[in-house]
């Protein structure tokens, strides 16, 4: 059979720059939270080059330790690229259901409920795993050459961006969540991790 899966429509990170960058420019998805979700494997890559290369240098089993932590962390954040394009394509489908009579119109507001949950969801695993990375820079800039602090510190702006960016995601889907509860929760998880990725930031700054 003839594959006829197009170039923007392939896992995020199979695709090289230049498409990402054009997919991004041109088509509904990938979005900003998949944006996002890139972004911070390249500032969490930022920091684990300090402490890559710093342990090359002079070994450590502290630094060795904090490595292990980065390369689990990076491993984890890859796969949210391509579940922010699932779960906003879910998202929309079900938007879109038929709305001709009230069997109709339960059936689409179920659809739109559960999306909506996994679309929150999400965005929310990649600020959190943002958040450690974050916490992770932190610890990192004592095990990392001098030569290599701009490189920490430039991967925890990008982490702290990300973190910032995909959160917009959250406030966009939060009103189509099943109940006043859920969004509570929501609102409540979006603002305690901007907050502590701006004290984050900060210290790694220091």
């Amino acid at each position: 059979m003839k594959n006829t899966r197009t170039a923007h429509s392939a896992p995020v990170w199979q695709q090289d720059l230049t498409c990402f960058r054009d997919s991004l420019a041109h088509q509904p998805m990938p979005g900003c939270g998949s944006a996002a979700s890139v972004v911070a494997s390249m500032g969490l890559a930022l920091i684990l080059k300090g402490l890559h290369l710093s342990q090359q240098h002079e070994s450590s089993e502290a630094r060795a330790a904090l490595i292990k932590e980065g390369e689990s962390l990076k491993h984890q954040l890859a796969p949210l690229a391509d579940k922010d394009v699932t779960a906003f394509e879910e998202l929309m489908a079900a938007l879109q259901m038929p709305q001709h009579d009230d069997k109709h119109k339960a059936a689409r507001r179920t659809a739109v409920q559960a999306a909506a949950t996994t679309a929150v969801d999400v965005p929310l695993q990649t600020a959190r795993l943002c958040q450690a990375a974050l916490n992770l820079g932190e610890r990192a800039s004592a095990y990392s050459e001098k030569q290599f602090a701009s490189d920490t510190q430039a991967g925890g702006e990008l982490l702290a961006a990300a973190l910032r960016s995909v959160l917009l995601n959250v406030v966009a889907n939060m009103d189509s969540l099943g109940s006043e509860e859920e969004k509570r929760h929501a609102q409540e998880a979006h603002d305690e991790l901007k907050q502590q990725a701006a004290l984050l930031v900060a210290r790694m700054s220091q």
